[in-house]
């Protein structure tokens, strides 16, 4: 939990859009190519084995690399402590983590996962160990783990909105009532999707776990023998959030293991920050949730050394939260039929490397199609029909655009499909506004292509008095891409900050695309005017 409150209203929507998956060791995203090849083993619809994997959250504070551990405060440049970047892959290290769900990434999930040897994603805040390979319909809001060879999980992440904190208005004198309005309104509308699709997979006999800084204490820790013992804790509160998602069947892990909150509370917030209140209060805020397939064998809590119910400890600890590793035992599933490009974003001459896992029929193959669904390239899956493996499609020569990857029987029939981009070799991130001048009040349409397609990329007004335009810290409204590589929006009443920013003053303007949360923009439009 952080002062900043970008993505209150606009998460979920974000994670709902078209998905790409960046893995390190590629250009842009990532499946589990090479050595760890994603279903590169045959024979994997034997029966499912069970596996142990070890799943972390970890919020990062700010991206890993803005907080000074000498000082505990923030670094005197932004970005500028790489030192603490490094704690935080020691922490991971020490946690044994397999997977871990990050929240505050800022642009650097993929960059830990590099450190670590990992898989990583920038869009879905997700690394691993182990191949992460982006299906279509996973809309961003999960990825699938292949934690065994040809068999895989779903692991989903998520950030609720921080502000206004519930413990707050608590500890201000709010009432139950007050408390339950304010979560149903600020924080159970950003894991609708979670709650509305996770079960989903679970049901399908494919093991599931979300990872999150969810901003909420847990209705199993605000218990009434808990309201009996805790001066904090005035009375037993059903926070919606983790109520909501226990009755679609998301299991906290960390209760699991410690089923008494009064004995074990496992505070994640808060080791304290260059950000803490004077009257602050400590909960448990970040969980590892699972569903599915599973079941619990441990969870501890990962933090300071010598901090409150810490199992593993490290001094100093880089962040204002602690984080939670659970290790599951999970029976991963054979995944569905699917074809997952290594990259959203194609630079031409290049090839796309695509893993596929398929009904392994004779014929099937896997082709790159243009808009008018002609065939630009192709490869087969191999001459007898092989169900799982990469192939290579060349792009040489192809023009600019949005193309689909299929995966098609010997008849034709498209199995599966997803989206990619192409774009010549240089090619810039680009962002624009639709018009030169705007009347005040009258909303303002935005265009935008070659975007990095992080999870929270999101694009800002800025105001340029005196023909110099303010630096990104000084954003005035603003509205995400739904991580799209290419799209169209609008910024206007109900984009993010316009309760302080709404309507546009007469002037002059500039809008940014800034990638992932943080405050480096790759794209600016030219100057127009409110009027």
């Amino acid at each position: 939990m952080t002062a900043r409150t970008r993505w209150i209203v606009a998460f979920a929507g974000a994670l709902l859009a078209a998905v790409g998956l960046s893995a390190v060791g590629l250009s842009a995203v990532g499946l589990s190519l090479g050595s760890a090849s994603a279903f590169a083993t045959a024979g994997h619809q034997s029966s499912a084995p069970h596996e142990r994997v070890r799943v972390m959250t970890l919020n990062t504070f700010y991206g890993g690399d803005d907080l000074d551990l000498a000082t505990e405060d923030f670094c005197a440049t932004p970005n500028g402590c790489a030192e603490t970047l490094k704690q935080i892959e020691r922490a991971i290290k020490d946690a044994r983590a397999d997977i871990v769900g990050v929240q505050e990434s800022e642009r650097n999930t993929e960059r830990i996962a590099s450190a670590l040897g990992w898989y990583g994603s920038d869009r879905a805040h997700v690394m691993s160990r182990f191949p992460v390979i982006n299906p279509p319909g996973g809309n961003g809001l999960y990825v699938f783990v292949e934690v065994a060879p040809g068999r895989v999980m779903a692991v989903a992440n998520t950030h609720t909105p921080s502000d206004p904190y519930g413990p707050y208005l608590v500890r201000d004198g709010g009432s139950p009532r007050d408390v339950l309005d304010l979560e149903r309104d600020v924080r159970l509308p950003a894991v609708q999707d979670q709650i509305d699709v996770l079960p989903r997979l679970a049901r399908q006999g494919i093991p599931v776990t979300l990872t999150g800084d969810f901003n909420s204490p847990s209705h199993l820790d605000w218990t009434q023998a808990v309201a009996d013992a805790r001066p904090d804790v005035p009375f037993a509160v059903k926070w919606p959030v983790s109520a909501a998602l226990a009755k679609a069947g998301l299991h906290d892990t960390y209760r699991e293991a410690h089923p008494d909150p009064v004995a074990v509370p496992g505070f994640t917030w808060t080791p304290g920050s260059p950000e803490a209140d004077p009257h602050e209060v400590d909960d448990r805020i970040d969980w590892v949730l699972r569903a599915g397939p599973s079941r619990t064998i441990d969870s501890t809590v990962v933090g300071e050394s010598g901090g409150p119910d810490v199992g593993v400890g490290l001094s100093p600890w880089p962040s204002d939260h602690r984080g939670v590793v659970s290790t599951l035992e999970v029976e991963p599933a054979v995944p569905p039929v699917l074809v997952a490009p290594a990259t959203r974003s194609v630079t031409i001459g290049k090839t796309l490397p695509v893993t596929y896992h398929a009904p392994g029929k004779p014929g099937e193959r896997v082709a790159l199609l243009d808009r008018r669904g002609r065939t630009a390239a192709w490869q087969p899956t191999g001459k007898t029909g092989r169900q799982d493996g990469t192939v290579a499609l060349p792009t040489k020569r192809l023009r600019q655009g949005e193309y689909d990857v299929v995966l098609r029987s010997n008849g034709g029939k498209v199995l599966s499909k997803t989206q990619v981009w192409l774009y010549p070799k240089g090619e810039p991130t680009r962002v624009s506004v639709g018009k030169s001048t705007y009347r005040t009040g009258r909303p303002i349409d935005v265009s935008w292509s070659n975007a990095p397609g992080m999870g929270l990329d999101w694009i800002s007004v800025f105001a340029c008095p005196k023909n110099k335009c303010e630096p990104n810290s000084d954003y005035l409204v603003y509205t995400y891409t739904g991580s799209r590589i290419e799209g169209h929006g609008e910024i206007g009443p109900d984009s993010i900050g316009a309760e302080d920013s709404w309507p546009l003053k007469p002037g002059r303007y500039v809008v940014r695309l800034l990638p992932d949360d943080g405050l480096l923009s790759v794209a600016e439009s030219k100057v127009f005017t409110v009027s």
